[in-house]
């Protein structure tokens, strides 16, 4: 990671190329393998539901995403235009749509001042059916609510080592699953919450360490 960071600072600031660093989450339940190009530049194959690419550094600017069947290359699923600034850093989940597969752009900007023997953590909400969720850890102490739909909790700090996340149903407080993960003194993470409440794949979380690059 600290190799990509070095490219996206090359060492005339004066001339130097605008970059954005983006990876790729497929949460859309029960859709297949994908590939996934930026213009006609290959990025990720064979991407799986529940799975999340390496970061890859791109020049900024606008830039044309193209979903495909891992199976069948030349059948596009979804096809969308985003703008990315120079220092961007993006999680593009791939969630459910109205055609079956939808882009949505989640930001991976950085966590700052991270006290000591801690690391910042925070929840997203990409199951398209599910009501809205609670996430808590640390014995209670961190609580992200009322999680709907493509609702991006904002960073929290936690304490290093062992932790459970538990995710339940807000209005009901009924169960829906939990976890327990490593945390690494600073860093940054993401729970991404994917599946279907009412079918399968179940509710299910995928924990990821967010790029942290660009802290000072």
């Amino acid at each position: 990671m600290s190799d990509n960071n070095q490219q996206a600072r090359p060492l005339c600031p004066e001339n130097r190329t605008e970059y954005c660093t983006i990876r790729f989450l497929h949460s859309a339940a029960r859709q297949d393998a994908v590939n996934i190009c930026i213009g006609n530049k290959p990025l990720a194959f064979n991407l799986q539901y529940g799975e999340v690419s390496s970061y890859y550094i791109e020049t900024a600017g606008f830039k044309t995403i193209n979903i495909t069947n891992a199976k069948m290359p030349n059948m596009i699923l979804e096809r969308e235009t985003f703008l990315f600034q120079d220092g961007d850093v993006y999680t593009i989940a791939l969630v459910n749509g109205r055609n079956g597969f939808a882009m949505y752009p989640i930001s991976d900007a950085p966590c700052r001042t991270i006290r000591q023997k801690f690391s910042c953590v925070r929840a997203v909400n990409l199951s398209y059916n599910s009501p809205a969720l609670n996430v808590t850890a640390q014995r209670g102490m961190i609580c992200f609510e009322d999680l709907r739909f493509k609702t991006i909790a904002p960073y929290r700090q936690i304490i290093q080592g062992k932790q459970e996340f538990y995710v339940s149903e807000t209005a009901s407080g009924a169960a829906a699953f939990h976890t327990t993960q490593s945390i690494t003194q600073g860093r940054m993470y993401t729970l991404y919450i994917i599946g279907d409440t009412y079918g399968s794949p179940d509710l299910s979380p995928v924990f990821t360490e967010d790029y942290s690059g660009l802290q000072d």
